[in-house]
């Protein structure tokens, strides 16, 4: 079974500031230590991989973190890639993440498209001038030499493939949600045959009391 959870609030254009993601991260923290509690096997979150290091903290279930997921995958796929997100500062954002996975060496510098989650109706009621502003943005992308295009946030990776979108000039589009469901459920395949994550040095659970009073302050449980 797979559940998508409310986060518990909303943040509308949290992708347009680093600070609306500190909390969207609390929240992803909370649904996590929610979702373990529930009985929950492995944990996904949303494309922004927020909480990289606090969620290994603290829950046991495997997590998936759904660009480090989607990248690994595709780097079967194509020879290198280009994130194309949704505004100037989840570009720079995106620029983080890709140091923080050690891909910059297979990466084409990316780009950005100019509408936002705030187009979210039209986007589906009228999608045609966002295909062709897409499109054309992308086209920049491929001239470049990219390979495969990484969009960002989830919203617009759906969208494009509601469209039908799954390459353009021959580039692969990559297919977010679907890596991170095969991914979640191939981790509960693997933790059934013994495979576990790490669970020392930087990536070891917190004492028990410490935990304890993280719950408290988070009101996570």
């Amino acid at each position: 079974m797979v559940e998508f959870p409310n986060l518990g609030k909303d943040f509308p254009g949290a992708a347009r500031s680093r600070t609306q993601l500190h909390f969207v991260a609390q929240e992803t923290i909370k649904s996590a230590m929610r979702a373990e509690k529930a009985g929950f096997d492995v944990f996904v979150t949303q494309c922004l991989d927020l909480a990289f290091h606090e969620l290994r903290e603290l829950v046991t279930i495997p997590i998936v973190y759904m660009t480090q997921a989607t990248l690994a995958f595709y780097s079967q796929l194509a020879p290198n890639f280009a994130f194309l997100v949704n505004g100037e500062r989840l570009h720079h954002y995106f620029q983080d993440i890709a140091e923080r996975y050690k891909v910059k060496d297979r990466m084409v510098p990316g780009a950005y498209v100019r509408f936002a989650f705030t187009d979210y109706a039209n986007l589906w009621n009228e999608p045609q001038p966002f295909i062709d502003e897409f499109r054309a943005v992308a086209t920049g992308l491929t001239d470049r030499g990219a390979a495969s295009l990484c969009p960002a946030g989830l919203y617009l990776s759906q969208w494009l493939i509601d469209q039908g979108i799954r390459q353009v000039n021959g580039a692969l589009v990559m297919d977010h949600l679907a890596v991170a469901i095969k991914t979640a459920e191939m981790m509960v395949d693997l933790r059934r045959l013994g495979i576990q994550p790490y669970r020392a040095g930087p990536w070891a659970p917190i004492g028990a009391e410490v935990r304890q009073l993280l719950v408290n302050e988070l009101a996570a449980e």
